[in-house]
């Protein structure tokens, strides 16, 4: 079953080349609001700092930021890091749930994972050669590499909570698929867990402790979100209220604004300014 796709398909990452050099001309990188950061550590030895966190780079591994927090990498005066890097939109402005279900900070020595060493180098091979189309190649083949993290997280470390936990459980993996691909339906809270295979009571209880919250908070959260990405591509709130599972634009715009603290008109507006 691809647990991945109804929800990419969706969000779908859209890459930017960012960075590519050593670590003695660029060290620091600025918070992005709405972009993650993806860093491809070739060679070299030092240290990332994100926050208050720090950890050490010692072997080609990928560095994932998906809030795009500010950090910087520390190198010493003997040395440098050989890297790539690259900018995603991965629909955080419309609140895309994979971004805060995925930990503040993914280092990921590139041996444990073959299929990401395997994308680098055509990635590193890509930028020395630069032959014609290679920033598209480069920009596809970056979001290929953010499926293949996520692929890897899910089987080898998932999170505790969130929707990437949900998308690993046996159980809820079929539902998760059915609201991302469906969120029109009208879903209560007796057809998810028909969908499980669980009574109501065991299904409500088991998806708060793998997900972190209820159903209708994740539904209605999944259906907004949708909403703000299509608000964002320009559709109308006729078209847009029935396509994430409201009836009617009074039930919408009152589920919107008591989610979100503004309706669909003042949030587009807000959004515009910001971008």
């Amino acid at each position: 079953m691809d647990r991945l796709s109804p929800l990419l398909t969706q969000f779908a990452p859209q890459a930017t080349l960012y960075f590519h050099g050593s670590s003695c001309q660029k060290t620091d990188f600025c918070p992005q609001q709405q972009r993650a950061y993806l860093h491809l550590i070739e060679s070299g030895q030092g240290l990332v700092r994100v926050g208050q966190q720090q950890w050490s780079v010692n072997e080609p591994s990928l560095l994932f930021i998906p809030q795009g927090l500010a950090h910087q990498f520390v190198v010493p005066s003997d040395s440098s890091l050989a890297l790539y890097c690259a900018t995603l939109d991965c629909g955080a402005q419309a609140g895309n749930p994979l971004l805060s279900a995925l930990p503040a900070c993914s280092l990921i020595p590139l041996e444990q994972c073959p299929d990401l060493k395997t994308v680098m180098c055509m990635i590193w091979q890509e930028n020395q050669l630069q032959h014609c189309g290679y920033t598209t190649a480069v920009q596809r083949l970056t979001e290929y590499l953010l499926v293949l993290l996520l692929r890897w997280i899910m089987e080898k470390n998932p999170p505790e909570q969130g929707v990437l936990a949900g998308l690993a459980d046996r159980k809820l993996a079929p539902l998760f698929n059915l609201l991302h691909q469906q969120p029109q339906l009208p879903w209560t809270l007796e057809g998810m867990a028909l969908e499980t295979g669980m009574s109501r009571a065991r299904f409500a209880e088991h998806f708060r402790t793998v997900v972190g919250q209820t159903p209708a908070d994740y539904l209605l959260g999944w259906r907004l979100s949708l909403a703000r990405k299509k608000l964002l591509q320009g559709d109308g709130l006729k078209q847009i209220a029935p396509a994430v599972g409201y009836q009617s634009l009074t039930s919408f715009h009152r589920a919107f604004k008591q989610k979100l603290g503004l309706s669909p008109k003042e949030w587009l507006q807000q959004s515009q300014q910001a971008a």
